[in-house]
């Protein structure tokens, strides 16, 4: 091989190792089920592999944003597809999602939700799926911090429990990022496939379950760096069977004693209005400003000139595009 050329491939990985330090947007790098910590997928790495592994965790495109107008806001590009494995979980128990990495300058709220496979998670297509809100955080006033900030100051983990009295089954469990930093959300959403063990006979009423993307379909997201009032946590309340909370549920203000396993940590001064969140439960979002955001952060403008330079070495970029 031309010496030249290894030169210039050494100094792109290193480039490559350096820019996903500082810029990528992070991927749910493995989730903690039923007592077994396993690997999410990797798009930099699974995607090439031969044969390519299997996981409980269905496929991702990349670490970019999913467009808010596409069924792949469900799992994510390629998540449509099932995988061979489903992870047992027992109702009752917690699912730990643990992202490899997640910027601080992409705020926002966070959510997880369940749905019904209606029988093997193996052959069902995300698309068909019907979602019971788990657990969701937006912003909290007093601590000037986003969802995404507990997330982060818990070590880019965020935790939430299997209702105790939901019905045994295979359920696909989404968990989901969006980012409000630049002109428009950025979704980052992931999918596990897991088996719900337990007596419970608990289903979602028709109320709770709604699909995606129709679940965004009217959302005021707002200005993230400016006074934007109130903001209002997407979709439905927690979903609840009889007596049965399912655990800490989607708040009123949220903040470290009703957010899923997380911890106090102060937002950045940008990202931080003094404003207040609620999330009305049952009610429409809020009319929040939406006022046009920073076209893009310096991190993600170097991130996507390197993305051009990947294109110039290989015919491809190694990354998204996506800022």
């Amino acid at each position: 091989m031309n010496f030249l050329l290894v030169l210039s491939l050494i100094a792109s990985l290193k480039l490559f190792i350096f820019i996903r330090g500082v810029t990528g947007h992070g991927f749910v790098h493995s989730v903690k089920v039923g007592g077994q910590d396993l690997p999410g997928w990797n798009p930099f790495v699974d995607s090439y592999a031969n044969p390519q592994p299997e996981r409980a965790i269905r496929k991702i495109k990349d670490d970019g944003p999913v467009p808010g107008d596409s069924n792949d806001m469900n799992c994510g590009i390629g998540g449509d597809s099932a995988t061979s494995m489903v992870a047992d979980v027992a109702a009752g128990s917690q699912v730990t999602f643990e992202w490899e990495y997640w910027p601080a300058d992409h705020q926002g709220p966070v959510s997880t939700y369940m749905a019904s496979c209606d029988g093997d998670c193996t052959g069902f297509s995300a698309n068909n799926a019907k979602w019971f809100k788990l657990d969701a955080g937006g912003y909290d006033p007093e601590t000037k911090q986003w969802a995404a900030d507990q997330l982060r100051a818990n070590g880019n983990t965020w935790t939430s429990n299997i209702p105790s009295q939901l019905k045994p089954g295979q359920y696909l469990v989404r968990h989901e990022i969006v980012a409000l930093h630049s002109q428009a959300p950025q979704f980052y959403p992931s999918c596990i496939q897991v088996r719900v063990t337990g007596s419970g006979t608990g289903t979602p009423s028709d109320s709770d379950l709604v699909s995606i993307p129709a679940l965004y379909t009217g959302v005021k997201w707002p200005f993230i760096y400016g006074d934007f009032g109130a903001f209002t946590i997407p979709g439905p309340p927690p979903v609840t069977f009889g007596g049965d909370n399912n655990g800490p549920p989607a708040t009123e203000s949220y903040s470290s004693s009703s957010a899923p396993t997380a911890t106090t940590e102060s937002a950045p001064t940008a990202s931080a209005p003094t404003t207040t969140n609620v999330e009305s439960r049952g009610q429409q979002p809020s009319e929040t400003s939406t006022s046009a955001l920073p076209a893009t952060t310096g991190q993600c403008r170097l991130r996507r000139r390197f993305a051009r330079s990947q294109e110039f070495i290989y015919g491809k970029a190694l990354m998204t595009t996506d800022v």
